[in-house]
């Protein structure tokens, strides 16, 4: 009897199925390996984005720390260390100022935490910063400038120049300093000249002629120029202004006479006179103030000086035929509008000899018959000379004139 040789199927079968069980098994190993590399590379992605958005905070972050330095200096305070946290994260700023030589120097450092590593980013800033004159150009407008008329001009001179002035007094010098600037308007001079740079923010255009405008044209200035605020008063505080009354019936006068240095407020549109050798500092109540006369007496010798705070609405001057700073100094006359003072005008037949600043109103500057003049220097929103209205700006204003705190001079990132 034969007996049938075993079958060899199954065996075959189950080496088949395990060859199929293993390429399985190794595809499978394969594909896993591949997602975790995938899920790593992610992951690694998701870090680094949130690394790098970080790294963008922490500079922002160390700025704010800057801006807070620089507010601390413009205060009055010299010396600081000051710190803050935030729900991202925090900074630590340190400055300090030599007073004597108007610079300070501001060292800040931002940190933030990176999500879900719990890592730390920091970055840091170091700025030095000078003291800025509030008038280092003749003419700045925050938006339009518009020159029409005949024979409109910028130009430059010095007060305090003896070869320029006769006496502190504006004598028809030529200087090429007359600078012009717009933050981020239309500036327009027709055919009229511009014996200076012209500074153009970014968003500044220029229409004129570039022949016209003697010096640089700058498309890429840096420009700021911050609202006005009312002084704090020292002293006696703020006073209403003293009064004196002149004449009877329908000859009777009554003016504000000021003798005494200090901190007055106006209710009214009264004529001012500031006498020799005393510092006057107005706080304008009403909403249209058109005095028949600012006075300040004591020439350049011995000038009184004033300063004019406007709160809201409109100021009108008719020049300085009947006073003003018009024997003195660009500098014994500084007008200043607050934020809700909408327009400043300045007409008549004679020259206005005096400094405005006033970024949220429009200066117009309407000139009758030959020669008019504005010596000095204006800081307004928006300006249109009319009639024959020439600009001279006092250089000395830069040097001698008031501050607007500290700017920033240099910038390092670390």
């Amino acid at each position: 009897m034969k007996i049938p040789p075993p079958r060899t199927e199954p065996r075959k079968k189950l080496q088949q199925c395990g060859s199929v069980l293993v390429v399985t098994m190794i595809f499978i190993m394969t594909l896993a390996v591949i997602v975790e590399s995938y899920l790593r590379m992610v992951q690694n992605s998701y870090q680094l984005t949130a690394r790098s958005q970080c790294w963008n905070a922490a500079l922002a972050i160390a700025e704010a720390g800057v801006e807070e330095s620089l507010a601390s200096l413009n205060s009055g305070n010299y010396f600081n260390v000051l710190s803050r946290q935030f729900n991202n994260g925090s900074y630590q700023a340190w400055f300090f100022s030599a007073s004597a030589t108007n610079r300070a120097y501001i060292k800040s450092t931002g940190t933030v935490m990176v999500p879900k590593t719990g890592d730390t980013v920091s970055r840091t800033v170091i700025v030095r910063s000078v003291q800025s004159a509030m008038f280092t150009m003749g003419l700045v407008a925050i938006n339009n400038i518009q020159f029409n008329g005949n024979g409109v001009a910028t130009d430059s001179w010095n007060s305090f120049d003896p070869t320029q002035s006769s006496n502190g007094l504006y004598n028809g010098y030529v200087g090429n300093h007359g600078d012009v600037a717009s933050v981020k308007g239309i500036v327009n001079i027709g055919n009229h000249i511009i014996n200076g740079n012209l500074w153009l923010g970014g968003n500044a255009i220029f229409t004129g002629a570039p022949a016209n405008v003697t010096g640089t044209i700058y498309t890429d200035a840096n420009l700021y120029f911050p609202d006005v605020s009312l002084p704090a008063a020292t002293g006696l505080g703020w006073q209403n202004a003293p009064q004196i009354t002149t004449g009877s019936g329908d000859s009777t006068v009554t003016i504000h006479d000021i003798t005494t240095s200090g901190f007055y407020t106006i209710n009214d549109t009264y004529p001012v006179t500031v006498e020799p050798g005393v510092t006057a500092t107005l706080d304008i109540k009403p909403s249209i103030w058109n005095p028949t006369t600012v006075n300040i007496n004591g020439g350049t010798t011995n000038s009184g000086t004033l300063n004019i705070y406007q709160e809201s609405g409109s100021i009108t001057l008719s020049g300085n035929s009947n006073g003003g700073a018009s024997g003195n100094r660009p500098e014994n006359l500084y007008v200043f509008g607050l934020p809700a003072v909408t327009s400043i005008t300045l007409s008549g037949t004679s020259s206005f000899v005096g400094a405005i600043y006033s970024p949220e109103a429009v200066l117009n500057l309407n000139g009758g018959g030959n020669n008019k003049n504005l010596i000095g220097a204006a800081v307004v929103n928006s300006v249109t000379l009319n009639g024959h209205y020439d600009f001279h700006y006092d250089t000395a204003l830069a040097t001698n004139g008031l501050s607007r705190g500290f700017v920033v001079a240099s910038w390092q990132e670390q």
